[in-house]
């Protein structure tokens, strides 16, 4: 019997190629081309699956052992695999939120070598992405990667694969699940890992199958419940439609202020370096989501920025939150400014509210509805980035190609 050809991709090489030699299969290693558009995660994403599945497409492929070090390639190569639907095993990252999230997908082993189960698994016949990524193990994955601190970027990639899937009813899940989902104490999760969070999920945990047998198999006792560090609000805009997403801390209530706009993150950063943004201020930023960005930028540079100058006011932006925000950053801003979304409408002086107990934007504009958009500069260039742009799906649908 021939041994199962198991496709590598890999942007720098590792010991995965030998490991799949050791368990029995004939590793097929290839290097990905580390270029990708500039933009922001979303375009990163739907750069890595196409790349993923036009180098494994034509190879005669058994199965896949993937490995990925950043949420955006992680997803894409998520897609990818759906896309192609052999038998696929990940390498449990590093990063907690997406060890627990690919976990709780099925498609990352709990226990044992991904190698040895992606040989397996392409001998027994075993599950592929297409029969393990469902409504269940979508919801199992949104739970448990929220809990262990995931941040807005994980709702954008699994409304992403969730669509890829062909799984509908996605976006509500979402949103009931997110808000419900608080996210676990860290020192606590240092504690007790991916395992014991599991097992802490108890019944809303669905049993499904997984690359290694079904996910409920083996898991230890639930450990006491974790302390609530913060949960996902979404926030919405009763009279436009428009919608965001705001982490909340304990003790924030009602972020607002006067509004200070800015079409770009770098004027944002300018000015706040250059000392025009005081207390009492809301900072708007615009231009960051998947058709501005383009590709939905995460704003690391103004959260860096906001941390040095030790000012603490709330940011509302079509774009993505920094993973390690602090403050109060109101996020995904639905539809975005670049598609002449409520922000746009938005001007220096604007009063806003957000009522985080009700989840709503309030604004004192009175002329607000009559105004007309701002404009926002084109920032995608000519090529896959602009094809990207023409067509990218709002934020919290995935942002992926339309």
């Amino acid at each position: 019997m021939n041994a199962p050809r198991i496709g590598v991709p890999f942007f720098e090489p590792s010991g995965l190629p030998d490991a799949v030699y050791d368990a029995g299969g004939e590793p097929v290693p290839f290097r990905l081309p580390p270029s990708v558009p500039e933009g922001g995660v979303a375009l990163a994403r739907e750069w890595l699956a196409d790349l993923v599945e036009i180098s494994c497409s034509g190879m005669d492929l058994d199965g896949l052992l993937l490995g990925a070090s950043s949420a955006e390639e992680l997803a894409g190569m998520l897609v990818a695999s759906l896309r192609l639907d052999l038998p696929t095993v990940y390498t449990p990252p590093a990063s907690t939120p997406l060890c627990a999230a690919l976990v709780a997908l099925g498609l990352a082993p709990r226990a044992g070598g991904p190698a040895t189960t992606v040989v397996s698994l392409t001998e027994r016949f075993g599950p592929r992405p297409r029969e393990l990524v469902d409504n269940f193990s979508l919801a199992n994955a949104l739970r448990a990667g929220l809990a262990v601190g995931g941040g807005p970027v994980i709702l954008v990639h699994l409304a992403a694969i969730a669509r890829e899937a062909g799984v509908a009813g996605f976006g509500q899940m979402m949103r009931v699940l997110a808000a419900e989902t608080p996210e676990a104490d860290p020192e606590w999760l240092r504690e007790y890992g991916v395992p014991g969070l599991l097992s802490s999920l108890g019944h809303t945990l669905h049993d499904v199958p997984t690359v290694a047998g079904n996910l409920k198999v083996n898991l230890p006792s639930a450990p006491p419940a974790p302390r609530e560090r913060s949960r996902f609000v979404f926030i919405r805009a009763r009279a436009s439609g428009a919608e965001a997403v705001c982490r909340v801390r304990k003790g924030v209530t009602e972020p607002s202020g006067e509004c200070r706009v800015f079409g770009s993150e770098e004027e944002a950063v300018s000015s706040m370096l250059r000392g025009k943004v005081g207390e009492g201020a809301l900072l708007v930023v615009g231009g960051c989501g998947p058709r501005g960005g383009p590709g939905l930028l995460r704003l690391d540079a103004l959260g860096q920025s906001l941390r040095e100058s030790g000012l603490e006011v709330p940011v509302l932006t079509d774009g993505l939150a920094p993973e390690d925000a602090e403050g109060t950053w109101i996020s995904l801003f639905t539809p975005e400014a670049a598609a002449g979304g409520v922000l746009s409408l938005l001007r220096d002086g604007d009063t806003l509210r957000i009522d985080l107990a009700e989840g709503r934007i309030r604004t004192g504009a009175r002329e607000f509805t009559s105004r007309e958009p701002g404009e926002f500069p084109n920032s995608a260039g000519p090529a896959y980035a602009a094809r990207y742009a023409r067509t990218a799906l709002p934020a919290l649908e995935g942002a992926g190609f339309g």
